[in-house]
């Protein structure tokens, strides 16, 4: 018995002093300040990055939610990635899940100037404390919200029907263009996507395919809808350099309007730059010759803006006006609220005139709390002057991006405006053929990188970025590199003919083992290892497990891969952390708990103006204050 007592006091002190150095390590670790970084590093500069806090999540798990979705909601609305993500806050150009693992969002451009904008945020919270109904009664925000939106356009185009989506914005645009003219016809672009409503999913070819069956009701939803092959510089008949692509795709359109419209053309709808159907932009002059025809035939022209808009161009703040036309209806939505349901129809008055005796109302269309969001939307685009951003940061993206072509095969094509941008994925150097798997793996392993991309085209193989246009260049950087270590990885998994497998999980348990004997800490390192039972798995109930899970849900919720890079790469310090330059454009604050060592950490929003005076802010910071 004696000796079993000191075999245990014994152990129990090794175990007690190995826990007290782990959770010395941790608060060391949650206290280190990221390094400073030149915001204009060539991508091939090696970073190191802190992780960030946990935001307090009490919620239903992942798995939870699934089988709810399950239970509740149809098959057909599908999610993103072969295991979903859960989010559960955002901020800025970041958003984060339930265990705390930040993201870089260069996918939704419908949070168009940040996640939870601090500006927007205030602006809905308190015209929500005040009235919210529809507009037939009056109300000073909608017509105040009205007035600002009509100045970013042509002054032809100054009528306005406020309603809740994008969808709804085209749906009542066709609407507009065949009661103005009488005629039925509607020609539309191959591959496009211009919403959900009957009259949409008719326009937008890139749903007949629906999810693997077939859109059974496509063709119904078609009638009257007539399909121009869409002016595809990579793949279609013109191609780039070709001095007569503009004008040779104008003219398919001009002959689908006389050949199947037979004349009897309402509208031409098309987005300025093409985005399901893989980011396709189009020739100089296109458009405009289009127009030309279309206007030839008796038909209104209408831009569909709901992706590309309110300067994410860069160079414009409308697609259209990038490409030197004025329309006559231009319909918007996604980022208009910044996420909040918002969406509008601006249009000709003399074409809005034929519309009067329709009766025509919308319940929460131009309500006042969506035009209070609308309205902080565009005062942020101009005080935080996003729109010159876009065009910067576009710029230095497809600059990165087309020296990784220059390094990868597997690239076949980078294109974009601004912070629209895609990159097209071929099976080989020279070759057309796509290559949707090797997309869909380097879009799955971008996301464990710490990396939202969307991916779309015909044939599925066009990565699709289109970020916050608040984005820094280091946001670039990283968003790039990344890019770079999953192509680097794919080449890999390819030449082993193993790209079908999964792509690799990050593991907790090397994690620390390699951060311990980074930092001096290898003796710490071996008994983590001894303990672990190897760094492949955890079978030690407490040491394994247990440990896994607390870093997972804390400091070690990043993930190996996202953390400390070895291989020639980018990243960015974590906006959570003292000193960096964020747009939040805004005074406030806010409070996050970390299970890991019981700290709280207060954020606070530390800016030299208000919004109200109307300057930049572009030296807010983002201050961080731990304490115990």
């Amino acid at each position: 018995p004696a000796h079993f007592l000191s075999v245990y006091f014994f152990s129990c002190l090794f175990f007690f002093g190995l826990f007290c150095e782990l959770v010395s390590f941790m608060s060391e670790l949650s206290h280190t300040q990221s390094v400073d970084m030149d915001t204009q590093a060539p991508v091939s500069k090696k970073r190191k990055i802190k992780p960030a806090f946990t935001p307090t999540y009490n919620g239903p798990s992942k798995q939870e939610i699934l089988e709810a979705r399950k239970k509740h909601l149809s098959d057909g609305q599908y999610t993103f990635y072969k295991e979903p993500l859960l989010l559960v806050e955002g901020a800025m150009q970041y958003i984060f899940d339930e265990q705390g693992r930040r993201y870089l969002d260069a996918y939704s451009n419908v949070c168009h100037i940040g996640h939870c904008h601090p500006h927007v945020v205030e602006a809905v919270q308190k015209a929500m404390a005040t009235v919210l109904t529809n507009t037939r009664y009056l109300h000073p925000t909608i017509t105040k919200y009205a007035d600002a939106l009509k100045t970013k356009f042509p002054p032809e185009l100054d009528t306005i029907f406020f309603v809740n989506s994008g969808s709804e914005a085209n749906d009542l645009a066709v609407r507009l263009a065949r009661v103005y003219t009488q005629k039925r016809g509607v020609v539309a672009l191959q591959h496009a996507y211009h919403g959900t409503t009957s009259v949409c999913t008719g326009l937008s070819t890139c749903l007949a395919p629906g999810t693997g069956g077939g859109c059974t009701d496509w063709q119904y939803c078609a009638r009257d809808v007539w399909i121009s092959p869409a002016p595809d510089l990579v793949r279609g008949p013109f191609r780039k350099g070709d001095p007569k692509a503009a004008e040779g795709y104008a003219n398919m359109v001009r002959d689908t309007i006389g050949s199947k419209c037979q004349d009897d053309v309402a509208a031409f709808i098309a987005e300025s730059i093409q985005g399901v159907g893989g980011q396709i932009v189009f020739p100089d002059g296109y458009l405009k010759t289009t127009y030309e025809h279309v206007r030839a035939a008796g038909g209104l022209c209408i831009a569909d803006e709901v992706q590309v808009g309110f300067g994410r161009m860069g160079k414009a703040y409308w697609g259209f006006e990038a490409a030197g036309v004025v329309p006559d209806i231009v319909t918007l939505g996604k980022p208009i609220g910044n996420g909040f349901p918002l969406a509008a129809v601006v249009v000709k008055r003399h074409i809005a005139r034929a519309f009067d005796d329709c009766q025509y109302f919308n319940t929460g269309g131009g309500n006042p709390v969506s035009c209070a969001a609308g309205l902080a939307v565009l005062e942020a685009i101009d005080n935080d002057d996003l729109q010159a951003n876009s065009l910067k940061q576009g710029a230095y993206c497809l600059q990165l991006l087309r020296e990784l072509k220059a390094r990868f095969p597997r690239i076949g094509d980078v294109r974009g405006c601004g912070l629209f941008i895609g990159v097209e994925l071929m099976k080989e150097a020279g070759s057309l053929e796509p290559a949707p798997e090797a997309t869909a793996w380097v879009f799955e392993r971008c996301k464990q990188l710490g990396l939202l991309l969307g991916k779309g085209g015909p044939y599925n193989n066009v990565l699709r970025i289109k970020p916050p246009l608040c984005v820094t260049a280091q946001d670039i950087e990283f968003l790039v590199g990344s890019i770079e270590k999953a192509l680097q990885e794919e080449e890999l998994m390819e030449r082993k003919g193993q790209l079908s497998v999964e792509p690799p999980a990050s593991d907790v348990n090397l994690l620390v083992y390699n951060y311990l004997k980074e930092n001096g800490l290898g003796h710490l390192a071996q008994k983590f290892k001894n303990e672990v039972g190897g760094l492949k798995k955890a079978e030690n109930p407490y040491f394994g497990m247990k440990l896994q899970t607390v870093l997972a849900t804390g400091v070690a919720a990043k993930g190996a891969d996202n953390w400390d890079y070895d291989y020639e790469g980018a990243q960015r310090p974590s906006p959570r952390t003292e000193g960096i330059d964020d747009p939040i454009k805004s005074q406030g604050s806010s409070e996050i708990h970390s299970p890991v060592n019981g700290t709280t950490s207060s954020h606070t929003i530390d800016c030299p103006e208000s919004h109200s005076t109307g300057h930049s802010h572009a030296n807010c910071k983002l201050v961080e204050t731990v304490t115990s």
